[in-house]
């Protein structure tokens, strides 16, 4: 991932994890005030100036409306848009500190939590800009407000000591509650950074590996062909030899598969379209092609009877046959093959009595390379087999089975076309 691309997505995050928690603690402070200017102005008589502070708290109440439509987008909130936001409720705020006392009233120091929210989410600047409008707007409450008429001068230290308290426990709530809602949001995206940076790494070693296939898949095509027909000669030569005739037989086979698997290849690289096929003929051809390819290799299968039309995704058979090679190579016994289609889901469970993988291998694989087999194997075929079934919207999952070995278990959303 290149820094530019990193780099935009750590200055935008999702609109639900920045804006959404700002309109929670909007309508926190609009419904706040509204009691506390409805118990000062008529619960303890203190005339309030109703007017321009309910005027202040209806476009409060707007502008969360406003907000709760925007979230409804689902579009990322960009940094100025939210400095916009916390600018709009600390000017607001300050309004309604001008008609309640200024700087006398005790929740003046709420204007300090717009700040701790941009520390938090915003780049430094803004920070230090909103930081600067906060001590503007302080500045300007020392002088300028609307008094509060408490003709008590005894009764008006006591709310004012009351008011500090209160006001302590609100903004250690606030700055409790989006601090903690925060820092959770921005974990979730740390970790979605972690996940993409893994899988473009991985698709950049499988992408590599491509090449250097298709590469190989070009030379081979000529040694493979004389391969072919030297077995052929071979086996008529020696068709009186049994074993000799056999063995013939079978390297010419082998020969057979292999050029079938250069022309897929070939066809691929032309962009040409599969033709759709019922699901349990491609199922069954796909088992007796591995057979051919793996003939010491038992196999049990148990396949759907299902004859709507399928069309693999590319690379599909190539990833199960990975799994079946790898299983076969693992179990001392035959392998299992099961296949269940579903309305939306084709499984295909593929099981060995082999030695099975550690706890943490099973969690990795498909993601790391490493090979169960010492100086047998590259590591490739389950990193190649997540790959593709990853980019075809499935998932790969190995599980213990029970009375030992592994269970394979490939997941794959399907649309049948009849």
């Amino acid at each position: 991932m290149s820094p530019t691309t990193e780099s935009t997505l750590l200055s935008t995050l999702p609109a639900r994890a920045l804006l959404g928690r700002l309109l929670a603690v909007r309508v926190s402070l609009i419904a706040g005030w509204a009691v506390g200017i409805a118990w000062l102005h008529w619960g303890i008589g203190i005339p309030m100036p109703l007017v321009p502070i309910s005027a202040v708290l209806l476009l409060m109440g707007l502008f969360a409306l406003s907000t709760a439509w925007r979230l409804r987008q689902d579009a990322p909130a960009t940094q100025l848009e939210f400095l916009a936001h916390l600018l709009t409720d600390l000017t607001a705020f300050a309004v309604l500190v001008f008609f309640s006392g200024g700087v006398t009233n005790p929740f003046v120091s709420l204007m300090l939590v717009p700040v701790v929210i941009a520390a938090i989410s915003l780049r430094p600047r803004w920070v230090w800009l909103l930081a600067a409008v906060a001590g503007g707007f302080y500045a300007l409450l020392l002088f300028y407000y609307w008094p509060l008429a408490v003709a008590d001068p005894v009764a008006a230290y006591g709310m004012h000591l009351g008011g500090m308290w209160f006001n302590f426990l609100i903004s250690a709530g606030m700055i409790a509650f989006f601090v903690t809602r925060m820092h959770a949001a921005l974990r979730a995206r740390d970790r979605e950074l972690s996940a993409l940076r893994e899988k473009q790494l991985r698709d950049e070693r499988i992408v590599a590996l491509g090449t250097q296939a298709a590469l190989a898949a070009h030379e081979l095509a000529t040694p493979l062909a004389t391969i072919q027909t030297t077995a052929h000669e071979l086996a008529g030569e020696f068709a009186n030899d049994p074993d000799i005739g056999a063995d013939c037989r079978l390297l010419e086979q082998q020969a057979q598969a292999c050029k079938r698997i250069l022309t897929q290849l070939a066809a691929r690289a032309q962009d040409t379209s599969p033709e759709p096929r019922p699901l349990d003929s491609w199922l069954a051809a796909l088992v007796e092609r591995w057979q051919v390819l793996r003939p010491d290799a038992p196999i049990a299968t148990t396949l759907p009877t299902d004859r709507r039309t399928f069309i693999p995704p590319d690379g599909l058979e190539q990833a199960i046959l990975n799994v079946l090679n790898n299983a076969a190579d693992a179990s001392p016994g035959p392998v299992e093959f099961v296949a269940e289609a579903r309305d939306d889901t084709l499984l295909i469970d593929i099981a060995d009595r082999g030695p099975g993988f550690s706890p943490e291998q099973r969690a990795q694989a498909g993601r790391v390379l490493f090979s169960g087999k010492p100086g047998r194997g590259w590591g490739m075929g389950l990193a190649l087999t997540h790959a593709t079934l990853e980019r075809a919207g499935g998932s790969l999952a190995l599980a213990e089975r029970d009375g030992g070995g592994t269970r394979v278990r490939i997941t794959l959303p399907w649309k049948p076309s009849a």
